[in-house]
């Protein structure tokens, strides 16, 4: 088996677009003794660095769903920029001489073989078939530890009510110093989804012009009913340690960080699922101090809309990879969906891909809600719960559009309008665009697009994502 790789493939392992443009100058004129495997599954070679000696690269494709990365150099990035040169330079038909595999390869991919192995009988453990009984030692470390989220949150109560009570005009300089170091505390309580939560009021609070705190006053809402929700379920939780919310995301809330051997225990989980991404989108989330790269993906088996969200630490933001916009049709053997609302959150490991073709996109189109009416009260209803999403995803089919004031507005069979308009979620704008990619009629076509409720102009309005024509997705975000 020989490894088959793109160019375009090899920009897409790289962890950032500065490894990707390293890489490639790398791959022109650094490399020596380009190798590889008689198998075809490995390539190696040596790449010039700073240092005296060369580094030694290698990419290893033997399980080709999970290729491993090695190299000498210092570097914590996966791949470093000088595995991509080997990539790149493999990629572009550069001569690999056969040659055997290095001793020291053969024996990391040993023990490859036996960590594989000891995961797949841990896997078999944690089946859904053999869910593993809660001890009483366990049980005993559930409570405390929902003792401690209960003395946090007391932590937590105190704080929205000293800021309340301070009034959001009167917080001056001092007191968000020593509101930030109180904040620090809820650390210390297993509820760091909290402590996001005020971070995020504390930033909101600095960014308010001309006395306008209608978005801080929201934020003020969302954590009164996080804290509220939050009692409630672990005064229950105290009383019955083995209690799980999974119709909500309040673990994730209050700060729980879910395990997919866990995801699987409790049915949350499908296999053989095919995905294609209706749009893409990174930010800066200050309140967490990461980046995030976010996608909603349509589920071509059951017609759901989740999302991804991939976590890149400030840190760490070297090492960690990028994700990027994904224009294929990506099988996955089995998806892990986290406990949420409209767009639940999902993960995955083990994945195939194949291009996107006609007939998938059509597919795509038979899961658009056609009746805006029905969608809208649903849309609506979630977003009525402050814990919900307030930015749910959904794909409508297009019918008619034109132009309302300032506004595209679109029209179902039943005469039903929706209005479509930019965001203050995202940075870019597309309404310009959008009139130009529109026509009157627009039977076939379907839409990704992203709900918001103005909280200053009341408006409910919908934020194009991607569109659906009869053969192809042409995004509008990514």
């Amino acid at each position: 088996m020989a490894i088959n790789i793109t160019t375009k493939e090899v920009d897409l392992l790289a962890p950032n677009a500065e490894a990707a443009r390293n890489g490639l100058e790398l791959s022109k004129k650094n490399l020596s003794n380009l190798s590889k495997s008689a198998d075809g599954t490995l390539i190696f070679g040596e790449c010039a660095g700073s240092g005296k000696n060369p580094y030694h690269c290698s990419a290893d494709y033997q399980d080709e769903k999970a290729p491993v990365f090695r190299c000498s150099c210092p570097s914590r990035q996966i791949p470093c920029k000088h595995v991509l040169g080997l990539l790149y330079a493999y990629a572009s038909g550069q001569v690999f001489k056969a040659a055997d595999i290095p001793e020291n390869i053969a024996s990391k991919r040993a023990k490859i073989e036996q960590q594989q192995e000891k995961k797949e009988n841990d896997k078999t453990k944690n089946s859904v078939n053999d869910i593993p009984k809660n001890t009483k030692a366990r049980l005993n470390a559930l409570t405390k530890k929902t003792e401690a989220q209960l003395a946090g949150l007391e932590i937590a109560e105190k704080l929205i009510r000293s800021i309340v009570q301070t009034g959001l005009s009167s917080v001056d300089a001092q007191f968000k110093i020593t509101f930030s170091e109180q904040i620090k505390q809820l650390g210390n309580y297993y509820i760091t989804g909290i402590q996001t939560a005020f971070n995020d009021l504390l930033l909101e609070i600095g960014e308010v012009k001309n006395d306008r705190y209608i978005h801080t006053i929201d934020k003020v809402n969302y954590i009164y009913a996080l804290l509220k929700k939050s009692r409630k379920y672990l005064t229950a939780k105290r009383e019955n340690p083995e209690l799980i919310e999974l119709n909500s995301p309040i673990e994730e809330q209050i700060g729980y960080a879910w395990k997919l051997t866990e995801l699987m225990q409790h049915g949350l989980w499908e296999e053989n699922a095919e995905l294609i991404e209706l749009s893409f989108y990174n930010y800066d989330d200050a309140a967490r101090r990461e980046f995030v790269d976010e996608s909603y993906w349509l589920d071509l088996c059951s017609g759901k809309i989740y999302k991804t969200m991939n976590y890149r630490p400030y840190k760490a933001k070297n090492y960690i990879k990028e994700e990027n916009s994904f224009f294929d049709v990506l099988h996955i053997k089995e998806l892990y969906t986290y406990p949420g609302d409209i767009n639940p959150r999902v993960r995955w490991n083990e994945f195939s891909i194949k291009k996107i073709t006609p007939a998938e996109v059509q597919k795509a189109y038979s899961f658009a809600a056609n009746n805006y009416a029905d969608l809208v009260k649903t849309v609506k209803s979630s977003m009525k719960n402050p814990l919900m999403d307030k930015n749910p995803v959904a794909l409508i089919g297009l019918h008619k559009a034109f132009i309302l004031g300032n506004h595209v507005v679109l029209e179902d069979e039943s005469g039903n309008k929706l209005t479509l308009k930019d965001s203050d979620y995202f940075d870019n704008t597309i309404e310009n665009t959008l009139q130009t990619l529109l026509s009157p009629e627009m039977k076939g076509f379907s839409m990704a697009v992203m709900f918001e409720n103005n909280i200053e102009s009341g408006l409910f309005s919908a934020r194009p994502l991607s569109i659906l024509t009869g053969e192809k997705i042409i995004r509008l975000l990514y």
